[in-house]
């Protein structure tokens, strides 16, 4: 069994930001070689979190302005007594911090509108996206 781990860097310019990641990921696959397996594609930030969904400029838009409406920046949180961030914490509890994506035949397995999406949500800053890919 094939197991490669990478990295690459995110930066974002916006306290909440939706940005398509799958480019960097797919060019991270053809330099491992991965053929048929499975792609970890995970976060290390309590922060920000990864989703798939379609990256259509309105849609990223929408998800942004859902998760300020459910996470309520600035809202009553006990966090924000530490650190005025909660929406970001409970925003990565809702949405996850990795996702597991099939490679069949040295390509992503996504479907026709399916893009790994990277969640900025106590931006901006520079973030790190972690790649694990078990396979042949």
């Amino acid at each position: 069994m094939k197991v490669e781990t990478g990295s690459f860097t995110v930066k974002t310019e916006r306290r909440l930001q939706v940005l398509d990641v799958t480019g960097k990921v797919e060019e991270w696959l053809s330099t491992v070689g991965g053929v048929n397996g499975l792609l970890v594609v995970y976060v290390p930030h309590t922060t920000a979190a990864v989703a798939v969904n379609e990256a259509e400029p309105r849609l990223m838009e929408d998800i942004v302005e859902f998760i300020r409406e459910l996470t309520k920046p600035g809202g009553p949180w006990k966090h924000n007594l530490v650190d005025v961030n909660a929406h970001a914490h409970l925003g990565n509890t809702i949405i996850g911090d990795s996702r597991v994506i099939p490679v069949v035949g040295g390509r992503l397995s996504l479907g026709t509108w399916q893009r790994i999406l990277f969640v900025e949500m106590d931006g901006p800053r520079e973030r790190t996206v972690n790649l694990l890919y078990l396979g042949e």
